[in-house]
This record gives structure tokens, sequence and C-alpha cells, in this order.
């Protein structure tokens, strides 16, 4: 069998290649979170966010510029991420594991959906996010956060996947993306919209949009959670560097603010904000003991257990 590529030569097509001929693995973790992705579905253009509107116009400067900031924040790790997570699907793809790559495709899509919502908001609000850069950076380097997590060490372990598909290098990518990312920033992120939300009384739009966007994360956290265990049950001589790492990339979350910065003063801006460094502390802590139980399971085990086990339990209530 022949096919024409875009340089117009004819090459063999590699039938060998293609699994779903022979029968596709029904019972893999993968496949069942594809099949909760089918079933949970939803489009942001769906989400009403008139009341939104009226809200945000009577709200003061103060609660606007928090609401905007973090929306801003969330949109634009949703769009790093979007970009980032091509790179494990391409590794998943040229490793023959369709499952995987099947559901990595909906991940994609997911987390496209969810820059989708946020910027839908924004225009909704009639605010251009572009206006908060300036304060953005100001922020930062108040609250004497890590810059470069989403422009550079996310970008360069997840497109490492190009060039390097050995498991050491797998782990790392959902370390950073699934553990750290998703794990301990976007569910401390989480946190605060709740309290926040319950606070203002307002924004259900918003609300309902980011309660969508927590319940497709925590299928996210799942797979990441079921590849790192796949990974450390296989490989189980990589725990000490797993620990080694983790601790490099958590160093500058919830504490360790910067050389000069004033840490008490930092620690009462970042209160205010609503930022809890011992819960996110204790979020770095529990994504670390996800992955430290695959040190004691083989290969089998990792893959016969139910999908619920791989969620954050700090997802669970959503539904």
């Amino acid at each position: 069998m022949t096919e024409t590529v875009a340089s117009g030569k004819i090459q063999e097509t590699q039938i060998s290649r293609y699994r779903s001929t022979r029968g596709l693995d029904y019972d893999s973790v993968p496949w069942k979170l594809w099949e909760k992705s089918k079933k949970l579905f939803w489009d942001p253009a769906d989400i009403d966010f008139s009341q939104d509107a009226l809200d945000w116009q009577s709200m003061p400067d103060e609660e606007r510029t928090l609401v905007a900031m973090s929306a801003r924040g969330f949109m634009v790790g949703e769009e790093a991420v979007t970009l980032d997570i091509v790179p494990l699907l391409r590794c998943m793809s040229d490793l023959g594991r369709l499952e995987d790559t099947m559901y990595l495709a909906m991940f994609a899509m997911e987390e496209a959906k969810h820059t989708d919502m946020f910027r839908r908001w924004f225009d909704a609000v009639d605010l251009d996010p572009a206006t908060l850069d300036e304060l953005v950076q100001a922020q930062q380097a108040a609250l004497g956060q890590r810059r470069g997590l989403f422009d550079g060490a996310l970008t360069r372990v997840m497109r490492r996947l190009d060039t390097d598909q050995s498991p050491r290098a797998i782990l790392d990518a959902t370390l950073i993306y699934n553990q750290l990312v998703e794990g301990v920033a976007a569910i401390a992120g989480y946190r605060r919209w709740e309290q926040t939300f319950r606070r203002l009384g307002k924004l259900p739009g918003l609300e309902a949009g980011i309660k969508l966007t927590q319940r497709d994360e925590r299928r996210h956290i799942a797979y990441g959670t079921y590849l790192g265990r796949q990974i450390i049950a296989e490989n189980p001589e990589l725990w000490e560097w797993v620990e080694q790492r983790w601790a490099k990339l958590t160093a500058g979350f919830g504490g360790g603010y910067g050389a000069g910065a004033d840490d008490a003063q930092v620690r009462e801006q970042r209160a205010a904000l609503g930022f809890d460094d011992e819960f996110q502390q204790g979020l770095i802590r529990r994504r670390l003991e996800a992955l430290a139980v695959a040190r004691t399971m083989n290969l089998s085990e990792v893959n016969s257990s139910a999908v619920e086990t791989f969620e954050p339990e700090e997802l669970r209530h959503v539904v």
C-alpha cells in the first residue's frame, strides 16, 4: 500500500503501525479518561456571561483588579499548557500508545477550551487583559514570585520530548506539567477562586466556567499521575532523582521568595491576595506522595488501578 506525502514523493504506508485494527484497550486508564472527557464535554460559547457584565460595572476597582489579575493569570497559564502539551502527545504517538494519544488529543483540546473561556469572559466584561501587563510585572516583583515557569522550564522540559523520549524525560514532563503546574499552582488557584466567589456573590458565568475547568483538570492530573506511576513502577531506580527534581522544582512555591525579599512583608502581601502558603506546601507533599506509592507496585498493579485512585483529592468534589 502506498500514499502521497507533501513532498509529492510516494512512500510505503506502514500498516503494522496502526493498532485499532487489532482492538483497543477499553480497560486502560487513558481510555477511561477519554470516555469521561466525551461524556463531560462542554463548550465555552454556551456559558452566559451577561450577568457578569452587569456585575462588573457595579464592582469597586479593588475587587475588579483582584478578579482580573487572577483571570489573566489563569488564561495565560491555560494558553501555555495548550501549546506545551503537544510534545507529550507526539511522544505517546511515537511510542505506539494509541489510547494515551487519543486521550491526549482531548486533553489538548480541553486546555484550548479553558483559554477560550477566560478570553470570552474578558470580552464580555469589556476589559483588555493586555492593559494589566505592567501591574502583573509589579505584583510579581512585590511577591517575589518565580518567573519563567511557563515560558522557561515548562517549555524546555516539554519540548525536549521531541528528541528525548526516555523514561526520565517523560517523568520530568509529567512532574512539571501535571504535578506542579496543574497539581499545585492551579489547585491553589482554584481554592482562591472559590473563596473569591463566596465573598463576592457575583460573576456567575465565570464561576461556572472555572468549575467546568476544574472538572477537566481533575482528569488531566489523573493522567499525569498514572503516567508517572507507570514509569516509577518500571524504573524504581529513578525515585531518588524524582525526589531531588521535585525539591528543585518546588523550591520557589509557598515560600522561598527569592534573594533580597522581605519574607514577612511578602507573606503579608500574599495573604492579602488570598495566597495560602501552608495549603500550597501541603499540595506539594501530596503530589509527591501520590507518585511514591508506585515504588511498591508493579506495572500490572498500576494499570489495573481504578481511575479514581489517580485523581487529586482536592478536586474530587467537582462533579
